[in-house]
Parts: structure tokens; C-alpha cells; sequence
């Protein structure tokens, strides 16, 4: 086998770092990155023979993580079914969010107090990192560079930290084909350097009501996402229905 990734492996396997007697808990960061990556598309049945076949490891860690992704309310196992990718309706998504920003506008007030100078400036070079990444012309958001995360940290609290991993885990896959946008990219990292702004000011409420803001727009772009893949998908069915009609 080949040093480093090889075509045919899925994001973060490294063919000399994978071993088949590695634990579950490695297969689950395997299995979430192909979900929130759009590997595994949300409504898709996971086969767990493919993925074993795929990641040259036993069905039982497999299992296991899935059981785990589920916890995250990444996985929904249907009985008699199988497990699938979850999938999010608008209205899940609109309860998502109220819980992400009623906890990360509170993290946004907490940082302002208790972040210190040098974690600021920390902030401040993670947006010029994340303004060379996105580029004049746009890209999408690098999946790899989130500003919330380092907000939330900032924050100080570690048990607020795991709440919004949790939550932010279900709403990166709501969101994963907007996020895909560079028009809204750049919306977003403007969003973000007005909440670095308040930061730095150490205005609480400024900082609190930009967090808001920012989550609202990210919310009606989702919206507007998902209710064009509703569209299309009528479309479709019409199509076909169509289609049908006329073999008849």
C-alpha cells in the first residue's frame, strides 16, 4: 500500500495511519467528515458492507460510530431499514438555529469580558487568514477555518463549548450546500469581522446583537436553499409523473 491518501479514500484516511484494529471513535470523524462533506448526501442509506469494504476495517466499528453520529443526530437507524444520513426540513433547521443563537450570542457576550488581548488578536489574524482563503474573485467558506469555534472558546466556558459542538454538528449539515456559496462566503466573513469589531470595542451588547444578525442572514440563505431543492424536487416529480403519462 501506498504512503498517503490514496484516490479512493475518503477525507482524513491516511493509508499508513489506518489500520483495521483503529477504534470506533476513529471511524466516527471518518464517517462525519463524508456526511458534512456531502460524501454521504443527507437521506442516504449508509451501507455498512461498502463502508467496511471501503475503510478495509469490520462491520462492528462501523456500527459503533453510527450509534454515535446518531447522538449527534447525524445518523437516524430506521428499524427494519437500516441507518441513513439525516435530513433536515426547514422548520428543524429554524428550531436548530434559535438554539445556536440563543448560545452563541451568549458566548459572544461572555467574550467580550473574558477574552484577553492576545486571544483578540488571535481573532483578528484567523479573519486575514480567512479573507486570503475566500480571495478576491470568492470562494466557498473554507470548511476548515470556523469562526464560531474560536468565538465560542473565547467565551471561556468549557461546558457552553460542548452544547454548541453539538448543536453546530446538526446545523453544518443543514447548511453544507449554502456554505458552498461564495456570494454568501463573503457576506459571512463581513458578518464576522463586525462581531470581531464588537469583540475588540468590548461592547457586549454590540457584540451579542451582531452575532444575532449574522445568524439571521445565515438563516434565510439555508431557507432559501432548501426551499429551492424543495422546488426543484417538485419539478422532478412533475417531470416524471409526466413522462409516465405518456408511456401509457
Amino acid at each position: 500500500m501506498e504512503s498517503g491518501r490514496s484516490a479512493g479514500n475518503p477525507p482524513g484516511v491516511e493509508d499508513p495511519m489506518f489500520r483495521p484494529r483503529r477504534f470506533a471513535e476513529d471511524v466516527v470523524t471518518i464517517l462525519r467528515q463524508m456526511i458534512l462533506s456531502g460524501e454521504l448526501a443527507a437521506g442516504e442509506r449508509i451501507n455498512e458492507i461498502k463502508l467496511a469494504d471501503r475503510l478495509k476495517i469490520s462491520r462492528s466499528p462501523i456500527r459503533e460510530a453510527m450509534q454515535t453520529l446518531a447522538g449527534e443526530g447525524l445518523v437516524i437507524s430506521v428499524s427494519g431499514r437500516g441507518a441513513f444520513v439525516a435530513s433536515f426540513d426547514m422548520e428543524a433547521v429554524d428550531h436548530l438555529l434559535e438554539v445556536r443563537a440563543t448560545l452563541e450570542c451568549a458566548a459572544a457576550r461572555f467574550a467580550t469580558v473574558r477574552a484577553d488581548d492576545a486571544s483578540l488578536d488571535e481573532l483578528e489574524a484567523f479573519l486575514m487568514r480567512t479573507k486570503d482563503a475566500l480571495g478576491e474573485t470568492g470562494h466557498p467558506y473554507p470548511r476548515d477555518l470556523d469562526f464560531h469555534e474560536q468565538v465560542v472558546a473565547m467565551s471561556g466556558n468549557p461546558k457552553l463549548m460542548d452544547t454548541v459542538r453539538g448543536v453546530t454538528t446538526q446545523y453544518q449539515l443543514a447548511r453544507a450546500r449554502s456554505s458552498q456559496n461564495p456570494g454568501r462566503a463573503q457576506a459571512a466573513y463581513a458578518e464576522h469581522c463586525r462581531i470581531y469589531q464588537a469583540l475588540r470595542a468590548r461592547d457586549a451588547d454590540a457584540a451579542a446583537a451582531a452575532m444575532a444578525e449574522h445568524l439571521e442572514a445565515a438563516q434565510a440563505h439555508v431557507r432559501e436553499v432548501l426551499r429551492g431543492e424543495s422546488a426543484e424536487g417538485d419539478s422532478t416529480s412533475e417531470r416524471d409523473a409526466a413522462a409516465h403519462r405518456e408511456k401509457q
